[in-house]
């Protein structure tokens, strides 16, 4: 058995000292610009925060650890997460020997014909065994060494691809609990106008039947309340589906979103910090699952390459043997054997350019997602930036729609104009009312979206 042990340790020398081919890992470069078009001079980087620091409504809060927590997709993952891991153990096991056992026990009796061929005096024979057996195949060529780091870089990929979901429904679920903000908001509004509208189709009623107006202002009274009233419904209903779908989001049933807060609030709820761009390549994590992807072909390169060689395996076996079940015979032996390919039908060739194929394929994937996640930040930020200048201009034209309803309402008091004019003025203003709280919410949803955007949101 000495020798056995010796083959062994031999391998092991070898091994240690094997080489291991294919390109060695390089993590990938790509210049980006030293800022990002529309950020302005502020320092820092939001993402640095804890998401709790941003998203600070305590409704919104809740609603965030009940998706971090109950969320189906993510438990999902989290379990692909721990198979992927569990493949870097079985892609190094190779590395190490197997070492396994047998046995057997055969009872019976020598005849041919009835005739016995070993005189046993009748009796019947008994006979077994019992060994251990090992096996190793040397990675001389890094084989396996490749393809267990492929694999750990699948892990890692995985690992990112649950970061990235986590921040995806960050973002997803903010944006939704400020969209309903904002339909409460316009439902308010609508609310109004429907009571608006039914007191001045009531006064048309009354003067119509007394000839002050004529059909002509009633219809457009019923026009403008029957319009606000089909309004109402179908915001209700875009709420319920909205809550529904955040309830889902939560692990929950369908049911009531706790919400509070005005969008006017949320404006300026947190300061806006872009950082440089070179932070988005380090923090985001769907760019960091394509750079784990692209590392993992890489090695899937080196896997290719070492198919050309041959593979040497080590095999020993040792133990006893029991002829009559009475004595036992001891016995051991060791052996090394070598394949290795000489034709193929181009299989081993046509798989090396096919791998190589994928690692570029990989490369342009991940460079791609640089330059969306770029777009991305950049055109946010533009976006919060003109937003600005777009809301302070409705809020301007909603304040002199105000006005202007309010004038006409002293106008026909004063008997220098018709209520007509009133319900004019007004069919303009709660539109536009409507529209700036539409406005006051893609402002406000710029900062979970920006704050994901720049790899933010993703760390317990």
């Amino acid at each position: 058995m000495k020798q056995s042990a010796l083959l062994f340790l031999a391998g092991a020398v070898v091994v240690t000292t094997a080489c291991t081919l294919g390109p060695n890992w390089e993590k990938p470069q790509m210049e980006v610009p030293a800022v990002f078009r529309g950020a302005g001079m502020g320092e820092g980087n939001m993402a640095d925060l804890p998401w709790q620091s941003v998203m600070k409504d305590k409704n919104l809060q809740a609603l965030l650890n009940d998706v971090f927590t109950a969320n189906r997709s993510l438990q999902a993952l989290q379990h692909n997460v721990e198979a992927a891991r569990q493949y870097i153990t079985i892609a190094r096991s190779p590395l190490f020997p197997s070492l396994g056992y047998m046995g057997s026990v055969n009872k019976g009796v020598n005849t041919s014909g009835g005739t016995a061929i070993v005189d046993t005096g009748g009796a019947s024979t008994k006979s077994g065994m019992a060994g251990v057996t090992a096996s190793w195949e040397l990675d001389l060529w890094g084989k396996t060494r490749r393809a267990a780091e492929s694999a750990e870089a699948s892990a890692e990929e995985a690992q990112e691809q649950l970061n990235n979901l986590r921040v995806s429904l960050m973002r997803q679920v903010a944006t939704g609990y400020l969209q309903l903000i904002m339909l409460d908001e316009q439902l308010r509004i609508t609310r109004e106008s429907v009571e608006s509208y039914r007191d001045t189709l009531k006064l048309f009623n009354d003067q119509f039947k007394e000839g002050v107006v004529d059909g002509l202002q009633v219809a457009s009274a019923e026009a403008a309340l029957a319009s606000a009233e089909a309004e109402a419904p179908a915001l209700e209903m875009q709420i319920a589906e909205l809550e529904n779908s955040l309830s889902m989001l939560a692990g929950r049933a369908p049911g009531h979103i706790a919400r509070s807060g005005s969008l006017r609030s949320y404006m300026n709820a947190s300061k806006v910090a872009a950082g440089i761009p070179a932070d988005v390549l380090a923090r985001r994590p769907d760019i960091r699952a394509k750079e784990q992807a692209l590392r993992a072909a890489n090695a899937e390169v080196g896997v290719a390459i070492a198919s050309y060689f041959p593979t040497i395996s080590l095999t020993g076996a040792g133990g006893y043997a029991f002829p009559g079940l009475d004595d036992a015979v001891d016995g051991w032996g060791i052996g090394a054997s070598l394949t290795g390919p000489l034709f193929q039908g181009h299989r081993l060739t046509a798989n090396e350019a096919a791998k190589k194929e994928a690692f570029l394929a990989a490369k342009a994937d991940y460079e791609q997602a640089v330059l969306a996640a770029l777009s991305e930040v950049s055109t946010t930020l533009t976006q919060r930036k003109k937003l600005r200048a777009v809301i302070s201009r409705q809020e301007a034209a909603v304040a002199a729609y105000e006005q202007s309803v309010s004038l006409a309402k002293q106008r026909y008091k004063e008997g220098y104009s018709a209520y007509f004019e009133v319900l004019d003025n007004q069919l303009r203003l709660f539109p536009m009312q409507k529209q700036l709280a539409s406005y006051r919410f893609q402002y406000a949803a710029c900062i979970p979206t920006l704050y994901t955007q720049l790899g933010g949101g993703w760390k317990e």
